[in-house]
């Protein structure tokens, strides 16, 4: 069994690594989107078709993370 003042210890690191996993999802998206948007940005470019390739991969950024970002939470 386990000392009564190891407790607070226990929750304060359980506490943290939620801190923690959450933090790194939240970067892992934006991470993503990032990625998808200078893709974008550099098709846009290469193909000169204005910015529709940076909003359409913007949008698939979005999505792409939000998914990572989901299938990690549940």
């Amino acid at each position: 069994m386990s000392k009564p003042d190891q407790q607070p210890e226990k929750k304060r690191r359980l506490a943290d690594s939620a801190y923690l996993k959450y933090s790194g999802m939240a970067f892992q998206m934006a991470a993503t989107i990032v990625v998808f948007v200078l893709l974008g940005r550099w098709l846009d470019g290469y193909f000169i078709t204005g910015q529709l390739l940076t909003v359409v991969f913007a949008l698939l950024g979005v999505f792409g993370g939000l998914y990572v970002a989901l299938k990690d939470f549940f």
